[in-house]
């Protein structure tokens, strides 16, 4: 036991003599951190933000492609932080969005929130598919429940959502939801549900559902096309060459085809492009259906833009208004965008508030209440987040189409028009 001490002591030693090599670097790190924290949080303080309501028109017949395109709008607000000097000593990050559903005391509205500044690019994005679209600027509703939520008279019940498998995996969407067997609105809306949900809440009850999502580099399509190639079982393509290499290196490999063929009589090493294909073609049948299904969707995901989100969502209530139905029903809409062969989304299980076992219980879920209802009156997305692409995106977030029949959809009652463009002026 003294050995054993006498040489953690040689050792505890040693560190501290070496101290003036590891301590500057540790001090380093920790100004860095500090310094980001800071100043990125100073940065944000300054930003002016807007909440617009959308009111969507009665007779939307199509599928969420319109969505779709209006996310790969939004796309276009990427590179806002184009020099390390904007980004280390500004602290700026990439501008992001937030896309919203919410419920009040039966009412069902749609938001999107982001910067002033991109106000005309939103409404014209939207005013692009929806024409008849009704949108106009409305107080932030997360300021209709008390700040020190929860307390004697509210609570809640609420948490984050992350991806099950890689961002690189699908989420069931939209396209899939479409019954071929039916000649009339043949679209399945995944949000009839939570308009069902949200249209019987009563007075005292609210359910915020709120998707953030900031646009990212393509860099990320890369990776999933590695990650399918994996899968398939196929080597990974090579990284593209410029026009003086790639002379070069097809020059090289004729002239090794043709002195291979003229000494041994065979097709050269590199004449293999139709036995790579055969190859793949193979693998191909090798497969199952299912890791087939896998790879395609894996690939068509790489196809579409992505943006980094974070999806969380609470369910507040007085606290004689509660029913645990409506936390069920929700988590099962959620559900409906389950794809068990690729991807899902699932409660992150520290910040379920539901959720604290052994010491403090009841303090716990007291503090990650507060935790969540600060994250979601901020919509602060400080992390990189995971990679949705527009479509699953375009699932999540969308209008009601003409087949949801809930009470309390949020639909413009009359259509809105400009004059006629002849009309004389007096």
């Amino acid at each position: 036991m003294l050995e054993v001490l006498d040489l953690y002591s040689k050792y505890l030693s040693l560190l501290l003599n070496a101290s003036w090599i590891w301590s500057p670097v540790c001090l380093c790190v920790i100004f860095f951190e500090s310094w980001m924290y800071y100043i990125q949080r100073v940065w944000w303080g300054k930003l002016d933000w807007v909440i617009l309501e959308i009111k969507p028109p009665r007779d939307i017949e199509s599928t969420p492609k319109a969505m779709e395109q209006i996310f790969a709008g939004l796309w276009g607000a990427f590179g806002t932080v184009s020099t390390k000097y904007q980004k280390y000593f500004l602290g700026m990050k990439q501008d992001y969005f937030s896309c919203e559903i919410v419920g009040i005391n039966g009412e069902i509205h749609f938001y999107i929130r982001g910067l002033r500044k991109y106000r005309d690019m939103v409404e014209a994005q939207v005013y692009s598919q929806y024409s008849h679209a009704e949108i106009r600027e409305v107080p932030d509703y997360v300021f209709n429940v008390p700040l020190n939520l929860p307390n004697k008279n509210w609570d809640m019940w609420g948490c984050k959502l992350e991806l099950d498998r890689e961002d690189y995996y699908p989420l069931r969407t939209y396209p899939l939801l479409i019954d071929l067997t039916k000649t009339d609105q043949p679209f399945l809306d995944p949000l009839a549900g939570l308009m069902e949900v949200m249209s019987k809440l009563r007075q005292g009850e609210q359910i915020w559902i709120q998707i953030l999502l900031r646009p990212i580099e393509d860099k990320w399509r890369e990776k999933a096309r590695a990650l399918a190639d994996k899968l398939f079982g196929r080597q990974p393509k090579p990284k593209a060459e410029g026009l003086i290499k790639f002379d070069i290196r097809t020059w090289f490999e004729s002239i090794s085809n043709v002195l291979h063929e003229i000494f041994t009589n065979q097709p050269g090493p590199y004449a293999g492009v139709a036995e790579e294909e055969k190859k793949d073609r193979a693998l191909l049948m090798m497969l199952s259906p299912a890791e087939r299904d896998i790879v395609a969707g894996i690939e068509e995901k790489a196809g579409k833009k992505g943006f980094g989100c974070k999806v969380q969502w609470g369910y507040l209530f007085k606290k004689e208004m509660m029913s645990m139905g409506n936390v069920a029903a929700v988590m099962g809409i959620i559900n409906q965008f389950a794809h068990l062969n690729m991807n899902s989304l699932k409660p992150v299980r520290k910040t379920i508030t539901a959720r604290a076992y052994y010491l403090f219980t009841e303090q716990r879920k007291f503090y990650k209440k507060r935790v969540l209802m600060r994250w979601m009156r901020s919509r602060s997305l400080w992390e990189d987040g995971y990679i949705l692409n527009i479509e699953e995106l375009a699932s999540l977030y969308h209008f009601p189409t003409i087949g949801v029949k809930a009470p309390a959809t949020p639909y413009i009652d009359v259509k809105k028009g400009g004059p006629p463009v002849d009309l004389p002026m007096l």
